[in-house]
């Protein structure tokens, strides 16, 4: 999610804010005004001394800190922790006006045995009120991303900093409102909800602090590597043809055979040659030895129909390799990097998927797929393309966020009296026109400071001016197609097994290397010593250590990011 919106569904500076009609804030006239204070539900305004003080931060809790008198009574100190604290301002006339500032608990009071005052500090507790909420809730309240492969698993883990993560992957920070609600409150819209005019705001209280080059990074580094295993298959196709057949495997090439009879290999054989050599036989087809003929002119009887005349088979060999596809992904401001040179922040994601399934896929046997003979094949890839574009778009839009910040890290501070600002408020943009200053940006501090004993009431407002791009647009950035790994080519075998028969005077040497068929003639002439063993052999091509090791493959992509662009001139 970006803001309320899916990673990809508008472009960064495009998100609206229709509906928002500029206020002007024009100096007014001076009001009367007094504070409120709930303690516990109980009215103690009276027992105030000096100034209630309210900060709220963009990101975290309201804190209003004040003291009260107690009297001369006895208290029970230790009970006042945890009270519920809210603040009003009353501002008297016709008619009336009562302003929620603040509602929070006690949190850290102080107590002056000797002065009777009590110093208490309260805020919103805004960390143990998202602790207790569920996932479900904290997903609906903050939106944003979440990948396991980015961040800890959600068990057992802290329900604040699992907020804090879906959060850093949103432009926008979570705090409470002034009746102590979390919410979250976005870093920009287009529309500016109040201006303020000239001599709107208190003389010479306008102030700004200008964050470090270090602190404005403007290109950030990721680093994703997805770790997986490659489910492969080699597949080498044989064909076996008894000579004395002459390649045929009809009935007249069994005559032919029958004619000048040998031994025979037989189905087993071939079977315990494939695996013998490391391989499972993964498709077979037998021509077999004719079973009895009685109509022929020599009539023929056979039990043993597994005796093979030819045969045409494929064996296979399934292994597992551990693939890793290299994703650099450089997200840049590119203005900012052009006026002041590379300031650079750097992420890692590393995503596994190691499984035990590997060790079955390896023993495993059966044919999926029709291979090429001379090359290695996928049949299957424990690469999941859901969970990789959800690391991708997760860490990402982090990395958006990063910039974002950066580019908002100047903040532009003024004081108006607080009753003529009442509804200044986060997730507002707001203009400064005044003291030679104008600016826009979004609310990041406001502190209110009501003092009783000097009657004035301010509120000083800060905002922070986004030093975007105002014509840019910036890139969408999507996850790349996949880097292609590039097998070595390995040895290319041809399929055709040889014969070698023996018992003859005509016979070779037998050759123990050779593979294929071995046997004897069934009527022989040689020495008897010079029998030949009946097997059947194969040979296997290599396969390559390059297609067993770990491989890898790599990507580089480059998006430029257009923060949202204000007015700095001062």
């Amino acid at each position: 999610m970006f803001n309320a919106y899916p990673l990809n569904a508008v472009p960064l500076n495009g998100l609206g804010s229709s509906g928002i009609v500029t206020q002007i804030i024009e100096p007014g006239s001076s009001f009367s005004w007094s504070p409120r204070l709930l303690l516990a539900g109980v009215d103690v305004t009276e027992q105030l001394l000096g100034a209630i003080v309210v900060d709220r931060s963009e990101s975290g809790d309201a804190v209003a800190s004040f003291q009260l008198w107690l009297g001369t009574a006895p208290v029970s100190i230790g009970s006042y922790s945890g009270r519920s604290v809210v603040i009003d301002i009353i501002l008297h006339g016709e008619p009336e006006v009562v302003s929620r500032r603040f509602t929070g608990q006690l949190v850290q009071p102080e107590f002056d045995v000797v002065s009777r005052v009590l110093s208490c500090e309260a805020n919103t507790r805004l960390a143990e009120n998202v602790e207790a909420m569920s996932i479900a809730a904290i997903d609906t309240l903050v939106g944003g991303l979440w990948s396991p492969d980015v961040f800890e698993d959600v068990a057992g883990r802290s329900r604040w900093d699992y907020a804090q993560e879906r959060l850093s992957t949103r432009t926008a920070s979570i705090n409470a409102d002034r009746y102590g609600v979390p919410r979250i409150t976005p870093w920009h819209i287009d529309a500016v909800h109040y201006e303020f005019a000239p001599g709107s705001t208190v003389h010479e209280s306008v102030d700004v602090g200008l964050a470090t080059l270090s602190d404005a990074a403007n290109v950030y580094e990721l680093e994703l590597d997805y770790r997986y295993t490659r489910y492969r298959q080699r597949r080498q196709s044989y064909t076996w043809r008894h000579p004395g057949t002459g390649g045929n495997m009809s009935l007249a090439g069994f005559n032919a055979w029958r004619a000048d009879s040998t031994e025979l290999p037989d189905v087993d054989m071939i079977t315990e040659a494939v695996n013998s050599a490391g391989w499972y036989l993964s498709s077979s087809t037998w021509y077999r030895l004719y079973g009895d003929l009685p109509d022929l002119p020599q009539p023929w009887y056979n039990k043993n129909t597994d005796l093979l005349l030819g045969a045409d088979f494929s064996a296979s060999i399934r292994w597992s390799q551990r693939a890793v596809e290299k994703y650099t992904v450089r997200l840049e401001v590119a203005d900012s990097v052009a006026a002041v040179g590379e300031v650079i922040e750097r992420g890692r994601v590393v995503l596994d998927t190691d499984t035990e399934n590997d060790r079955l896929w390896d023993e495993s046997t059966g044919d999926l797929v029709a291979a090429v003979t001379d090359a290695p094949i996928d049949q299957l890839q424990r690469r999941d393309p859901e969970r990789l574009a959800a690391a991708f778009d997760c860490a990402v839009s982090a990395g958006v966020a990063t910039l974002c910040a950066a580019q908002r890290a100047n903040v532009v501070t003024w004081q108006v009296p607080l009753a003529h600002a009442l509804e200044i408020d986060f997730g507002q943009r707001l203009r400064l026109r005044d003291q030679g200053a104008d600016v826009t940006g979004m609310v990041v501090m406001l502190t209110e400071e009501m003092d009783t004993q000097t009657g004035t009431a301010l509120l000083t407002i800060g905002i922070a001016p986004s030093l975007g791009a105002a014509t840019a647009i910036g890139d969408i950035p999507v996850l790349p197609a996949p880097p292609e790994f590039e097998d070595q080519p390995g040895p290319v075998m041809p399929g055709s097994l040889p014969t070698q028969i023996g018992l003859r005077i005509d016979s070779p040497p037998y050759d123990e290397e050779l593979p294929g068929f071995a046997g004897n003639y069934s009527i022989g002439n040689g020495d008897p010593a010079d029998r030949y063993p009946r097997r059947f052999a194969i040979d296997t091509p290599e396969i390559l250590e390059q297609w067993r090791d770990e491989i890898e493959a790599a990507v580089a992509v480059t998006y430029s990011i257009a923060p949202p662009a204000d007015t700095l001139e001062l």
